[in-house]
């Protein structure tokens, strides 16, 4: 669909969401969160919009599938971007808080949110952001995997509730509704109602959920690299 003079693709994998965005006057786009089962959907987009898939970003380590990030970096030559807080190996820019990542006229700003994983970041894009698993519809990421924190999940959900009431929340996995505003999350996410950090830590903690089902295969594919391949520089935007 068209944004005003920006495109914008929710492209759905089971549970799990990813989006492309394309500027249309530079013929540029980036994806969001790629999922490895949807790599040449990407690729098929973007040349459906006569465009150039210039970034892979991932918002954070995924536990729960695999990400596309590095098949779309070995096999059509893709920058992939993370967090400079990642372990994965094959990062070709590392960007950190308020770092700004262009394709063609369009930007997006990122708004570092660890909680749910020390690398984890948000988005933003213009009146939408792209929460990963930092801020789910009437929810948000858990905070008992690797790299997790209840207390830093807490102040970046803090930090998210200072953002305006108008912007458009677009999460890693639709759970619920796939798209609210940060006004109505603020009113009805139990997450952001906690009066204290400390509330919010302990009923974060006491809370024992499965673990994901391929979080070892997971884990695995997205903290390696595809054999042969070497990290990039990894230097911010």
């Amino acid at each position: 669909m068209s944004a005003g003079n920006i495109i914008f693709e929710q492209i759905r994998s089971s549970g799990c969401l990813s989006y492309l965005l394309c500027c249309p006057e530079k013929k540029k786009c980036v994806v969001i969160d790629p999922e490895l089962d949807k790599a040449d959907e990407y690729i098929e987009l973007a040349k459906f919009f006569s465009s150039e898939l210039l970034y892979a970003i991932d918002t954070h380590t995924h536990a729960d599938h695999n990400s596309a990030c590095k098949v779309l970096r070995e096999k059509h030559g893709i920058k992939v971007i993370m967090h400079e807080a990642t372990d994965a190996p094959y990062i070709d820019v590392a960007v950190k808080d308020g770092d700004v990542i262009s394709f063609g006229s369009q930007s997006i700003k990122v708004i570092y949110t660890p909680g749910h994983t020390q690398d984890a970041m948000c988005l933003l894009c213009r009146d939408r952001i792209f929460t990963g698993d930092t801020l789910l519809i009437g929810g948000c990421g858990r905070t008992d995997l690797p790299g997790g924190s209840a207390e830093q999940q807490y102040e970046s959900l803090r930090k998210l509730r200072a953002l305006g009431d108008e912007i458009r929340v677009y999460p890693g996995h639709d759970y619920r509704e796939a798209v609210s505003t940060l006004g109505d999350e603020k009113q009805k996410n139990t997450r952001l109602l906690f009066p204290s950090k400390e509330e919010f830590v302990q009923f974060m903690t006491s809370r024992k959920p499965p673990l994901p089902r391929k979080i070892e295969g997971a884990l695995e594919w997205n903290r390696t690299p595809i054999q042969g391949t070497q990290r990039g520089m990894g230097e911010g935007i």
